[in-house]
C-alpha cells in the first residue's frame, strides 16, 4: 500500500519533512536529507515484513533461562529513506523479555538504527535511516533480505508461545511504515510512505529450534549479553557439528579464570551463564576479560566487562 505524503517537494521542504521523521523516530540528529532518486524494482515482489523461524539456544547450565532468536527478512521495493517499525510482542508480566536487537549486515552502514526496548509495555520500536549524516553514501538497495535478529530471553520455564505484532501510536505517531523519495522526469520530489505486508507471528516456546532443519550451517560465537555485566552475563554460540567444545573466560594478562565448558555436545543453538566467579569460587575483579571458544577447527574469542 501506498500513501503520497508531499507531491513536488523542494529541498527545503524535504529537509523539514526528514527533521519531522527523524523526531518521530526518537532521533535527536536533524536530518536534513537531500531527495533519494528512485531505483529499479529488485527481487522484492512486495514491500513486506516477514518474522522468520525462531531458534532456541538451549542453556548448558540446568534450571537457568533459555535464549530464543528470532529473525526479521524486510522487502522494498525502492531505496529506502527510512524505516518506522514498532512491534510488540507477549503481554505484560509474562515470562518473555526481549534482551536486543541484533542488526544485520545488510544496515551495517545505516547512519541510525535504534531499537528502543521496554519490556513493561512489551514493545520495541526499530528506526532505520540509511544516511542521515552523509548524503552521499550508498543506501539500501530495492530487493529482499536479512535486516535483523530479535533476542528474547524466556524467564518463564512454563510458558508455552507467544505472539509478535505490530502496533500503532498516535503521539507521537508510529505505525509500520517504509518511506521512500522519488525524483520525476522534471526534477520534482516526492516523498511517499508504503505500509508494508506483514502477519502476526506466534512464537511455540516449546517447539523453537526443534526442527532438524535448524541446526546451525556455521559456527559462532555471539556477543555476551548483557555487557557491561553485574554479576552474571549468558554467552551463546552456535555448533554445526557434534564435537568436543572448550569454553573459558581469560583475564586481560592471559590467564585463565573459568572453565564455563569442556565436554562433548552435539549441534545448534547453545548459551551457558557465566555467574562472575573464578574456578575457585571468588568473585572476579571488575575489569575486561575475554571468553575463548575452540569447537573441532573453530576458534574465536570476544571481549566483555564486569563492572561492580
Amino acid at each position: 500500500m501506498r500513501q503520497d505524503v508531499k507531491e513536488n517537494t523542494s529541498k527545503p521542504e524535504m529537509g523539514v519533512w526528514m527533521m519531522r521523521l527523524g523526531k518521530c523516530l526518537g532521533i535527536t540528529a536533524v536530518l536534513l536529507l537531500p531527495a533519494i532518486a528512485i531505483a529499479a524494482v529488485g527481487p522484492a515482489s512486495n514491500d513486506a515484513l516477514t518474522i522468520g523461524e525462531p531458534m532456541i539456544a538451549a542453556s548448558a547450565n540446568p534450571g537457568t533461562s533459555s535464549m530464543i532468536t528470532v529473525p526479521l527478512t524486510m522487502s522494498n521495493l525502492n531505496v529506502l529513506a527510512a524505516v518506522d517499525m514498532p512491534l510488540k510482542f507477549g503481554t505484560p508480566g509474562d515470562g518473555i523479555e526481549l534482551r536486543e536487537v541484533r542488526f544485520d549486515s545488510r544496515i551495517d552502514d545505516f547512519d541510525v538504527k535504534i531499537a528502543t526496548i521496554d519490556n513493561e509495555a512489551k514493545t520495541v520500536l526499530i528506526g532505520l535511516v540509511p544516511m542521515a549524516f552523509n548524503p552521499g553514501k550508498d543506501r539500501m538497495a530495492a530487493g529482499k533480505g536479512p535486516i535483523a535478529d530479535l533476542v528474547f530471553e524466556v524467564t518463564d520455564p512454563t510458558m508455552t508461545s507467544f505472539q509478535i505484532d505490530t502496533y500503532t501510536t498516535e503521539r507521537p505517531r508510529h505505525q509500520l511504515m517504509w518511506v521512500y523519495s522519488e525524483v520525476a522526469e522534471d526534477g520534482s520530489r516526492s516523498v511517499h510512505a508504503a505500509y508494508p505486508e506483514f502477519k502476526a507471528m506466534t512464537i511455540d516456546v516449546s517447539a523453537a529450534g526443534s526442527n532438524p532443519s535448524q541446526v546451525p550451517t556455521s559456527y559462532a560465537l555471539n556477543q555476551n549479553y548483557p555487557n557491561p555485566f553485574n554479576p552474571s552475563t549468558e554467552i551463546s554460540f552456535a555448533l554445526s557439528q557434534a564435537g568436543h567444545v572448550r569454553l573459558s573466560v581469560y583475564n586481560v594478562l592471559g590467564q585463565q579464570v573459568r572453565t564455563l565448558i569442556d565436554q562433548d555436545m552435539e549441534a545448534g543453538n547453545k548459551s551457558i551463564t557465566w555467574d562472575g566467579r573464578s574456578d575457585n569460587g571468588s568473585p572476579a575483579a571488575s575489569g575486561i576479560y575475554f571468553y575463548r571458544i575452540q569447537a573441532n577447527d573453530f576458534v574465536d574469542t570476544r571481549k566483555m566487562t564486569l563492572l561492580k
